[in-house]
C-alpha cells in the first residue's frame, strides 16, 4: 500500500524493538493519558481528534511519528493528509508536544498493541444536548455544593466564572467564562484529562467522571456569552473596614482605660 515507504517502515520497526520495555509500554501510557488522551482515544470513538485504534493500518508509521513530534510542520507544510484531517476536524489543529522521537515511536506502538488486543484506552466524548438538569448539576459541581465521585477539588478553589453572585472563585487559575469559546468542542475533554500540569497534578489520583466532566463544561458554555466576573472587591472592603474600625474602637477604650492613672498622677502631683 505504501512501497516508498517500505525501507523506513522496516528501520522504524528496527528502532521500536530498540526501545526499552518500560518505555514502549507503561511510560507509552502514562504519555498517552498525559498528552493525548484530551483529544483521542483508542477504540472508545471520536472527540476532539480522531479514534487511533487501527492508526497503523490508515497511515503509514513514519508519517505518524513525525506528525506526533511536530504536527505544525506537516500542517503549515502543506501536507495533503494533514490538510485533509485539519478540516475533518473543523479547522482544530493538534499543538506542538515536544514528543521526542522516541516517545512517538512508543506511542504508536502501544496504539498497534491495544488495537491487536481488543482493548480500548480512553472514553468517548459524551454527544447528547445538555439538558437545564446538566446545567445546573455542573453549576452545583463547579461550586463544591455537589461534590466530585472521586473527591477532586471543586473548580472554584482555583476558578472564577461569571453568573457566581456571592461565591467569589479562586485566582490560581484563569476565569473560565469564556473557556467554551477558547476551547471549544475541546472543552469537556480538557476538564475530564487536562492537559495542563497544574491540574494533572491535583486530578491524577482523582480523575473526574465523563459525565461530571460534560456538566461542568455544559455550565460553562451556558455562561459563555456573559462578560468575564468582576474581581469582587466585597470581602477586601469589609477587611479593611472591619480593620479600621477596630483600630478606632481599641483607641478610644485605651484612652479611657487610661484616664483614672492619670487622674491619680495629676491629684498626686
Amino acid at each position: 500500500m505504501f512501497p516508498r515507504t517500505a525501507p523506513r517502515l522496516a528501520l522504524l520497526s528496527v528502532l521500536m524493538s530498540l526501545l526499552p520495555g518500560g518505555l514502549a509500554a507503561q511510560d507509552a501510557e502514562v504519555q498517552f493519558r498525559k498528552s493525548c488522551m484530551s483529544c483521542h482515544t483508542i477504540g472508545a470513538g471520536r472527540k476532539v481528534g480522531p479514534d487511533l485504534k487501527g492508526l497503523g493500518q490508515r497511515r503509514p508509521h513514519d508519517w505518524s511519528a513525525r506528525f506526533i513530534q511536530m504536527p505544525s510542520s506537516l500542517l503549515d507544510g502543506g501536507d495533503p493528509t494533514a490538510a485533509s484531517l485539519l478540516r475533518e476536524f473543523n479547522g482544530t489543529r493538534m499543538p506542538d508536544l515536544g514528543v521526542t522521537t522516541a516517545e512517538a515511536l512508543a506511542l504508536l506502538k502501544l496504539i498497534d498493541d491495544t488495537t491487536a488486543a481488543g482493548r480500548t484506552l480512553g472514553t468517548a466524548a459524551i454527544s447528547r444536548p445538555a439538558t437545564a438538569a446538566d446545567i445546573r448539576g455542573g453549576q452545583q459541581l463547579f461550586l463544591g455544593l455537589t461534590r466530585f465521585a472521586s473527591g477532586a477539588p471543586s473548580c472554584l478553589s482555583c476558578h472564577s466564572a461569571q453568573g457566581l453572585r456571592g461565591f467569589g472563585g479562586g485566582r490560581l487559575g484563569p476565569d473560565l467564562t469564556g473557556a467554551s469559546g477558547k476551547l471549544g468542542i475541546g472543552l469537556v475533554s480538557a476538564i475530564e484529562n487536562p492537559a495542563f500540569p497544574t491540574m494533572q497534578g491535583v486530578f491524577q489520583k482523582t480523575p473526574i467522571t465523563a459525565e461530571e466532566a460534560f456538566q461542568v463544561g455544559s455550565f460553562l458554555k451556558s455562561i459563555s456569552s456573559q462578560p468575564p466576573a468582576r474581581t469582587d472587591m466585597v470581602f477586601p472592603v469589609l477587611g479593611i473596614v472591619g480593620l479600621i474600625s477596630g483600630m478606632l474602637l481599641s483607641g478610644h477604650l485605651g484612652r479611657r482605660r487610661l484616664r483614672g492613672v492619670r487622674r491619680n498622677l495629676k491629684h498626686r502631683g
